[in-house]
């Protein structure tokens, strides 16, 4: 016979339960082991009925215990950790949408660590990130320059401690042999070019591979390892030089063609003009 009073009937299993709650749970463990299946279907079709209650009792349980429900995700993932990834992979390919609305959201939220996950990556997969800036580079040349110039233009002062970094790092391959060479050199030597000043004295043989030739005198001639360029030709002679070299050849172009647009902006040349000759350049090759 049931109890007439409910209540009363409640607080006498609540009381049983409480007392003998060790030999109850053992119990109920080995039933669900002798009885997976039939556990499992009693309940999947509970949570069939009453999923809706179930999903805000669980909601409302998280919200009470937030440090409880954290503990036992965490807990849950290093138990499960493929199935956990197998479940995100199918919820994104049927929810793309709320995942990237989600993701965007958390993202606005957590700066800090958007910043501090993209620093990690990039320290721990250089050359894939090497491989994307070429690839974004090739695909919108100009949307990258323009990007550049307007950054610059934002930050100058933090130009001038990257170039006073650059010159610390890499000191210029200016000597007093070469001081002389400009001096007595006033135009710029490349073929049917008349710019005379500001003007860049390169090396022919390059002082990196034959460093015993850096101040000019190849064969006891002097100054025959000189020669004179305005900022935008020695820029165009080691773009097509480093075309076929590596890519850490490359790295120092910026710095010209960051000259050369400060000699082009003094002189009210246009960069497009300029761009247009270096074009031309490679079509005659």
């Amino acid at each position: 016979m049931p109890f007439k009073d409910l209540e009363k009937q409640k607080q006498n299993s609540k009381e049983y339960y409480q007392k003998h709650r060790k030999e109850r749970l053992e119990y109920a463990r080995k039933y669900t082991i002798k009885n997976r299946e039939k556990k499992n279907k009693q309940k999947k079709e509970h949570y069939a009925k009453n999923r809706e209650r179930l999903k805000k009792q669980s909601r409302d349980w998280k919200k009470k215990n937030p440090e409880k429900a954290k503990e036992q995700g965490k807990k849950w993932y290093r138990e499960n950790t493929e199935r956990h990834k197998e479940l995100g992979t199918i919820w994104r390919k049927k929810n793309p949408e709320k995942h990237n609305q989600s993701g965007k959201r958390w993202a606005r939220e957590n700066p800090e660590k958007v910043r501090e996950q993209g620093r990690n990556w990039r320290k721990n997969n250089r050359e894939r990130q090497r491989e994307t800036e070429r690839k974004r580079y090739a695909k919108n040349p100009e949307r990258h320059r323009e990007k550049l110039r307007k950054w610059a233009r934002e930050n100058p002062e933090l130009i001038k401690s990257y170039q006073i970094k650059f010159r610390k790092r890499n000191p210029q391959a200016l000597t007093k042999k070469m001081t002389v060479y400009r001096r007595s050199h006033r135009e710029c030597e490349w073929s049917d070019c008349e710019q005379i000043t500001p003007l860049h004295v390169h090396h022919i043989l390059s002082r990196h591979k034959n460093p015993k030739y850096v101040d000019g005198d190849y064969h006891d001639r002097i100054g025959n390892n000189f020669i004179c360029y305005c900022p935008f030709h020695h820029y165009a002679y080691h773009d097509a030089y480093s075309a076929n070299r590596k890519q850490r050849y490359q790295n120092h172009l910026g710095l010209l063609w960051f000259k050369v647009e400060k000699w082009a902006d003094k002189n009210k040349i246009s960069i497009e003009d300029l761009e247009i000759e270096l074009a031309q350049m490679y079509t005659q090759k």
